[in-house]
């Protein structure tokens, strides 16, 4: 969070945890492991894929994960 995240989305998020299920792409095995997730209320800049790309891609690395999920989703939120 501190060294990721934060940086990228200073005005603020919220972390859900949860129980995730995933199917191993190569050996077909279905695993259970912790998973978290993250919601970001932020404005559609053209720097926000990047910033989000790049939260995704140092989770897959740090744990070792075969695919880390996005989903993107026009709304109106005020605060």
């Amino acid at each position: 969070m501190r060294e990721i995240i934060t940086p990228r989305f200073p005005a603020g998020l919220t972390v859900l945890r949860g129980d995730g299920q995933w199917q191993d792409r190569t050996g077909g095995q279905v695993s259970h492991e912790p998973s978290r997730i993250v919601w970001i209320v932020a404005p559609a800049t053209p720097d926000l894929p990047a910033r989000l790309d790049a939260i995704r891609q140092a989770y897959r690395q740090r744990f070792a994960q075969q695919s880390v999920g996005l989903a993107v989703t026009a709304g109106c939120a005020a605060f």
